[in-house]
């Protein structure tokens, strides 16, 4: 439990540390974000993300920066200019999900689940 915790907050805080929500190296096409090239391995399932029975899966990252980035791809593609105002790490059986919450620039408050468990503490 304590390295969970360890783990968690370590997510929580990453995104503050250089990565934004903002569109990754170019413009999105409607097949899938636009990825830096030193993320373009990173694949997403095509779930919305609505509730965690239906989270976008992230497989293919190597760490936890590069997942937590391909989440930020990942919003600034569907929600351009999104502001992301909290996160959690959470689990179920088998699976870890990071839950962010956004505010879209229509003012509109959303929570996205994303699977996590494919990368979640890998360093």
């Amino acid at each position: 439990m304590k390295r969970f915790l360890q783990y968690s907050s370590l997510i929580l805080v990453l995104p503050f540390f250089g990565l934004r929500c903002a569109q990754a190296d170019g413009a999105a096409d409607s097949n899938g974000p636009s990825l830096p090239k030193n993320l373009s391995h990173v694949k997403f399932s095509d779930d919305d993300g609505s509730i965690c029975q239906k989270a976008i899966v992230i497989t293919e990252a190597a760490n936890n920066s590069e997942g937590v980035a391909a989440e930020k791809a990942w919003i600034a593609w569907k929600y351009p200019s999104a502001k992301i105002k909290a996160q959690a790490v959470s689990g179920a059986k088998s699976k870890t999900f990071d839950t962010l919450e956004i505010k879209t620039v229509s003012g509109e408050t959303k929570a996205l689940c994303f699977d996590i468990t494919d990368f979640f503490g890998r360093w």
